[in-house]
Protein backbone atom coordinates (compact mmCIF):
# COMPACT_ATOMS: atom_id res chain seq x y z
CA UNK A 1 0.00 0.00 0.00
CA UNK A 2 2.85 2.52 0.57
CA UNK A 3 3.53 2.43 -3.17
CA UNK A 4 -0.14 3.23 -3.79
CA UNK A 5 0.11 6.27 -1.53
CA UNK A 6 3.30 7.40 -3.28
CA UNK A 7 1.52 7.25 -6.66
CA UNK A 8 -1.39 9.22 -5.22
CA UNK A 9 1.01 11.88 -3.90
CA UNK A 10 2.65 12.13 -7.33
CA UNK A 11 -0.76 12.77 -8.89
CA UNK A 12 -1.47 15.40 -6.22
CA UNK A 13 1.89 17.05 -6.88
CA UNK A 14 0.92 17.52 -10.53
CA UNK A 15 -2.21 19.35 -9.37
CA UNK A 16 -0.17 21.48 -6.96
CA UNK A 17 2.23 22.46 -9.74
CA UNK A 18 -0.77 23.24 -11.95
CA UNK A 19 -1.94 25.75 -9.34
CA UNK A 20 1.43 27.47 -9.47
CA UNK A 21 2.00 26.73 -5.77
CA UNK A 22 5.26 25.54 -4.26
CA UNK A 23 3.44 23.11 -1.95
CA UNK A 24 0.07 22.21 -0.48
CA UNK A 25 -0.91 21.93 3.16
CA UNK A 26 -3.33 19.00 3.38
CA UNK A 27 -5.33 19.16 6.61
CA UNK A 28 -8.50 17.23 5.74
CA UNK A 29 -8.08 13.92 7.59
CA UNK A 30 -9.66 11.80 4.81
CA UNK A 31 -7.28 13.45 2.33
CA UNK A 32 -4.27 12.91 4.61
CA UNK A 33 -5.24 9.25 4.90
CA UNK A 34 -5.74 8.95 1.13
CA UNK A 35 -2.26 10.35 0.44
CA UNK A 36 -0.34 8.71 3.29
CA UNK A 37 -2.33 5.84 4.78
CA UNK A 38 -2.13 7.54 8.17
CA UNK A 39 -5.21 7.06 10.34
CA UNK A 40 -5.21 9.80 12.95
CA UNK A 41 -7.38 12.43 14.57
CA UNK A 42 -4.47 14.89 14.31
CA UNK A 43 -2.39 14.72 11.14
CA UNK A 44 -1.50 16.98 8.23
CA UNK A 45 0.71 16.69 5.17
CA UNK A 46 2.97 19.30 3.61
CA UNK A 47 3.32 18.17 0.01
CA UNK A 48 5.73 20.14 -2.17
CA UNK A 49 5.06 20.36 -5.89
CA UNK A 50 8.21 18.25 -6.30
CA UNK A 51 10.04 16.06 -3.84
CA UNK A 52 9.09 14.15 -0.71
CA UNK A 53 6.28 15.18 1.59
CA UNK A 54 6.33 15.87 5.31
CA UNK A 55 3.76 14.25 7.58
CA UNK A 56 2.99 15.91 10.91
CA UNK A 57 1.15 14.39 13.83
CA UNK A 58 1.26 14.55 17.59
CA UNK A 59 3.02 12.20 19.99
CA UNK A 60 -0.01 9.89 20.30
CA UNK A 61 0.43 8.82 16.67
CA UNK A 62 4.20 9.18 16.23
CA UNK A 63 4.93 5.45 16.46
CA UNK A 64 2.19 4.51 13.99
CA UNK A 65 3.28 7.26 11.60
CA UNK A 66 6.90 6.12 11.69
CA UNK A 67 5.83 2.52 11.10
CA UNK A 68 3.16 3.08 8.45
CA UNK A 69 4.53 6.12 6.61
CA UNK A 70 8.26 5.49 6.60
CA UNK A 71 8.69 7.02 3.15
CA UNK A 72 7.69 10.44 4.51
CA UNK A 73 9.61 12.81 6.73
CA UNK A 74 7.88 12.95 10.10
CA UNK A 75 7.32 16.00 12.31
CA UNK A 76 5.89 15.40 15.78
CA UNK A 77 4.19 18.51 17.17
CA UNK A 78 0.93 19.28 18.90
CA UNK A 79 -0.12 22.14 16.58
CA UNK A 80 0.66 20.49 13.28
CA UNK A 81 -0.53 22.99 10.70
CA UNK A 82 1.51 25.79 12.26
CA UNK A 83 4.56 23.52 12.40
CA UNK A 84 4.18 22.63 8.72
CA UNK A 85 3.58 26.23 7.60
CA UNK A 86 6.71 27.29 9.49
CA UNK A 87 8.65 24.43 7.92
CA UNK A 88 7.41 25.46 4.46
CA UNK A 89 8.73 28.98 5.05
CA UNK A 90 12.06 27.66 6.37
CA UNK A 91 12.44 25.56 3.22
CA UNK A 92 11.72 28.48 0.92
CA UNK A 93 8.27 27.32 -0.15
CA UNK A 94 6.82 30.78 -0.68
CA UNK A 95 3.33 29.86 -1.88
CA UNK A 96 1.37 27.13 -0.15
CA UNK A 97 -2.05 25.96 -1.33
CA UNK A 98 -4.49 25.08 1.45
CA UNK A 99 -7.83 23.30 1.68
CA UNK A 100 -10.12 26.29 2.08
CA UNK A 101 -13.16 24.05 2.35
CA UNK A 102 -11.68 22.56 5.53
CA UNK A 103 -9.58 25.24 7.20
CA UNK A 104 -11.38 27.67 9.49
CA UNK A 105 -11.05 31.39 8.95
CA UNK A 106 -9.37 31.64 12.35
CA UNK A 107 -6.71 29.01 11.47
CA UNK A 108 -6.11 30.70 8.11
CA UNK A 109 -5.61 34.06 9.82
CA UNK A 110 -3.17 32.51 12.30
CA UNK A 111 -1.12 30.84 9.54
CA UNK A 112 -1.20 33.94 7.35
CA UNK A 113 0.10 36.00 10.28
CA UNK A 114 3.19 33.81 10.82
CA UNK A 115 6.30 35.96 10.67
CA UNK A 116 7.95 35.14 7.34
CA UNK A 117 5.27 32.53 6.63
CA UNK A 118 4.27 31.45 3.14
CA UNK A 119 1.57 33.09 1.06
CA UNK A 120 -1.58 30.96 1.30
CA UNK A 121 -3.72 30.29 -1.77
CA UNK A 122 -6.92 28.23 -1.85
CA UNK A 123 -6.42 24.83 -3.47
CA UNK A 124 -10.06 23.97 -4.06
CA UNK A 125 -11.12 20.33 -3.89
CA UNK A 126 -8.06 19.03 -5.78
CA UNK A 127 -7.54 15.95 -3.57
CA UNK A 128 -11.25 15.14 -3.55
CA UNK A 129 -11.13 15.23 -7.36
CA UNK A 130 -8.33 12.65 -7.29
CA UNK A 131 -10.31 10.50 -4.87
CA UNK A 132 -13.22 10.24 -7.31
CA UNK A 133 -11.28 7.84 -9.55
CA UNK A 134 -10.67 4.62 -7.62
CA UNK A 135 -7.35 2.82 -7.91
CA UNK A 136 -6.91 -0.97 -7.81
CA UNK A 137 -6.39 -1.07 -4.04
CA UNK A 138 -9.57 0.90 -3.39
CA UNK A 139 -11.55 -1.33 -5.76
CA UNK A 140 -10.25 -4.43 -3.95
CA UNK A 141 -11.25 -2.97 -0.57
CA UNK A 142 -14.70 -2.10 -1.91
CA UNK A 143 -15.11 -5.63 -3.27
CA UNK A 144 -14.18 -7.10 0.13
CA UNK A 145 -16.63 -4.79 1.89
CA UNK A 146 -19.42 -5.73 -0.52
CA UNK A 147 -18.71 -9.45 -0.09
CA UNK A 148 -18.76 -9.09 3.70
CA UNK A 149 -21.99 -7.11 3.60
CA UNK A 150 -23.65 -9.66 1.31
CA UNK A 151 -22.54 -12.53 3.53
CA UNK A 152 -23.80 -10.86 6.69
CA UNK A 153 -27.08 -9.86 5.05
CA UNK A 154 -27.65 -13.47 3.97
CA UNK A 155 -26.96 -14.67 7.50
CA UNK A 156 -29.38 -12.13 8.97
CA UNK A 157 -32.10 -13.10 6.51
CA UNK A 158 -31.61 -16.79 7.32
CA UNK A 159 -31.75 -16.07 11.05
CA UNK A 160 -34.87 -13.90 10.70
CA UNK A 161 -36.66 -16.82 9.10
CA UNK A 162 -35.98 -18.72 12.34
CA UNK A 163 -37.72 -15.95 14.31
CA UNK A 164 -34.48 -14.84 15.95
CA UNK A 165 -34.36 -11.36 17.40
CA UNK A 166 -32.24 -8.67 15.77
CA UNK A 167 -30.10 -8.44 18.90
CA UNK A 168 -29.51 -12.21 18.91
CA UNK A 169 -28.48 -12.11 15.24
CA UNK A 170 -26.12 -9.24 15.96
CA UNK A 171 -24.34 -11.18 18.69
CA UNK A 172 -24.01 -14.27 16.50
CA UNK A 173 -22.49 -12.35 13.60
Amino acid sequence: MPQTHAVRRERAQQKIAGLGADAALITSLPNVRYLTGMVSSNAALLLPAAGPGVLATDSRYAEAAARDCGDLELVVERVIDTALASLAAARGLGTVAFEAQVMTVERHEELAALDGGPALVPAGPMIEELRIVKDEDEIALLARACASTASNASAVIARSEEHTSELQSHHEL
